[in-house]
């Protein structure tokens, strides 16, 4: 059989959320039945996972590799390479990729993960004419594509509920192994990572901005001053610098790790306050470790405890610090080795890379014999 030819889209390989959820999707994909391509638009950042992206047996193309291009002459090349490359299927990962993939010939099969709903998330990053005008771009060729997958339930709900516009969805999955618990590798982690025995830790992965209220957390913990319980808060970003400053004995920052998941398996809870989510790769590696789950009342999150279950973790108002002390009091009342047994069944069952990849391949199969 001859094989399908897949390109992804994506601005760069940075190491964020879309790229990772990308490159699961490769590392999985049958290479017996696919060739595939990816081609990126912009230099690559110092987080770049081109080293990883590079040991698969795929052709990368860099369309800007050392300085940015205007987007004409971005489109006029992309549109040259994808006709060098003739694919069966283009398949875009961010909104950049979104919206010049978009203008390319009708011959090609077009598809597009929605990664989140356009709301909050594009006002704070863009500032609020910038991010209106981003949400109404993000509405438009979502519209005009029509081959979107939403990468969780919510984000396909928020779509059906709010534009009346339905899209398949296909859950993140994450990559990492179900780690066997074990207090040797406990201890031996938490004494690499200086952390104290006998404490429970709650795990923050984010990135310092606003919608993701890092300063609410800790806030509730100082509050809280509890000699008996820590915080680890892993990511950067503009409010990081600023509240590095509040780093005490039990509210450790250290900043970007290349070991987050030796710290997630270092922790004993998962804690989130974002104001928006898709379906955050953090949130699935805790899964795979265990971790009870506090996180913010939003429906991303609302999804998840839905399937897990009340006696896997707690939601609360993340805009209510007294919710917010509560919960982190409450958490720690379950019983953790029952809500973790329960956790990883749910995380072999729905969320791996490989069960998420064996759904993108089913679809690109799908498309193209319509």
């Amino acid at each position: 059989m001859e094989k399908k030819r897949i390109c992804y889209l994506v601005s760069s390989l940075c190491n964020e959320g879309p790229v990772n959820v990308m490159y699961n999707i490769i590392k999985n994909i049958d290479f017996f039945k696919f060739e595939v391509s990816i081609i990126t638009f912009v230099p690559e950042k110092e987080t770049t996972r081109m080293n990883d992206f590079s040991k698969l047996p795929i052709d990368i193309y860099q369309l800007s590799k050392n300085k940015f291009l205007n987007p004409i002459s971005l489109y006029l090349r992309l549109k040259d390479t994808v006709n060098e490359i003739e694919p069966n299927v283009l398949h875009a990962h961010c909104p950049r990729s979104l919206y010049l993939m978009a203008f390319l010939p009708k011959k090609f099969i077009k598809v597009f993960t929605i990664h989140n709903y356009p709301n909050e998330f594009q006002v704070v990053l863009y500032g609020k004419v910038k991010g209106e005008i981003v949400i109404l771009l993000d509405h438009i060729f979502t519209r005009w594509i029509k081959n979107g997958i939403c990468c969780a339930p919510n984000i396909r709900e928020d779509y059906l509920t709010n534009k009346g516009w339905d899209f398949k969805c296909i859950p993140n999955g994450s990559s990492m192994p179900v780690w066997k618990h074990n207090d040797d590798e406990k201890s031996k982690y938490r004494k690499e990572l200086g952390l104290k025995e006998g404490m429970k830790y709650f795990i923050f992965i984010s990135r310092f901005s606003q919608e993701k209220n890092p300063d609410i957390i800790i806030s509730a913990f100082r509050l809280l001053d509890r000699s008996d319980i820590g915080l680890v808060m892993l990511g950067k970003g503009p409010m990081w610098d600023e509240l590095k400053k509040q780093e005490s004995a039990n509210i450790i920052m250290p900043g970007f790790s290349n070991r987050v998941y030796d710290y997630i398996i270092a922790s004993d809870f998962y804690i989130s306050a974002s104001n928006t989510e898709g379906l955050a790769n953090t949130l699935l590696e805790s899964m795979s470790v265990g971790l009870p789950m506090l996180l913010s009342d939003i429906p991303s999150h609302r999804a998840v405890m839905k399937m897990l279950g009340d006696d896997t973790g707690i939601l609360y108002d993340q805009h209510n610090q007294n919710k917010l002390l509560e919960g982190i009091i409450g958490i720690m009342e379950l019983d953790s080795l029952k809500a973790s047994r329960h956790i990883q069944s749910l995380y072999i069952k729905e969320f791996t890379s490989e069960i998420m990849s064996k759904r993108y391949q089913e679809e690109y199969l799908n498309l193209l014999s319509k």
